[in-house]
């Protein structure tokens, strides 16, 4: 069984282009097999115009366009302006989403290269110069044996 944040295309990571292309389809009104090139074509088009913060008034200005060009729907596309908006927001979602994933992947590579233990923290911040020294080499010694347990401590009789 799915679990629910899994039923979304978003979620589950997907490409946005398929999304974009389904909804072109509509707009176009190519519901054939021949069509998939030019629906490829600009549902790429479309990402990557929303990728390089296109406005979803430039949009509908290059879906009517398009329209003007090839010739079809061969009626005049109703609400190109609506379905510009809503082709904008599939392509931003999964940029969103994309940027997000990547800085946390960034934040998890510094919080592991900064994996510094609390102990040798505090230790660092609390203890005079003598003291660290001599903690530092306790736990060097007891490293070595690789035995270190909680009773364990540089001050320990």
């Amino acid at each position: 069984m799915s679990r629910k944040r899994e039923s979304s295309w978003v979620d589950r990571g997907e490409s946005a282009i398929p999304k974009l292309r389904q909804a072109l389809v509509h707009f176009f009104e190519r519901f054939d097999e021949a069509a998939e090139p030019f629906l490829d074509e600009h549902a790429t088009i479309v990402f990557g115009m929303v990728a390089a913060d296109a406005t979803d008034v430039q949009i509908a200005m290059y879906l009517r366009g398009v329209v003007r060009d090839v010739g079809f729907p061969a009626r005049e596309p109703l609400g190109s302006r609506l379905f510009a908006i809503s082709l904008w927001h599939i392509a931003k979602v999964a940029l969103v989403r994309d940027a997000a994933e990547r800085r946390l992947r960034q934040q998890s590579v510094v919080n592991a290269q900064s994996a510094e233990t609390l102990g040798n923290w505090l230790a660092e911040r609390l203890m005079t110069p003598d003291e660290l020294q001599a903690y530092q080499q306790r736990i060097d010694e007891l490293t070595e044996h690789e035995t270190i347990r909680e009773t364990d401590s540089a001050y320990a009789d």
